[in-house]
């Protein structure tokens, strides 16, 4: 479960429906095998979200 991939823009991870909010890691429902690698995908994903919710107010 977990918010929709294609409900999130992947290039910053902010929400389609709601502007200025951004989502990371398990909350995001990923239909593809990680292999072990749920810390990789909640890195990545949350640099993605923090660097564009800091860039959003400039």
């Amino acid at each position: 479960g977990g918010v929709k991939v294609g409900e999130i823009n992947p290039n910053t991870m902010e929400s389609k429906l709601v502007k200025g909010l951004y989502f990371a890691g398990e909350v995001i429902d990923v239909d593809a095998y990680t292999g072990g690698f749920n810390l990789q995908i909640a890195w990545a994903t949350g640099r993605a979200a923090g660097f564009a919710a800091a860039k959003r107010d400039e």
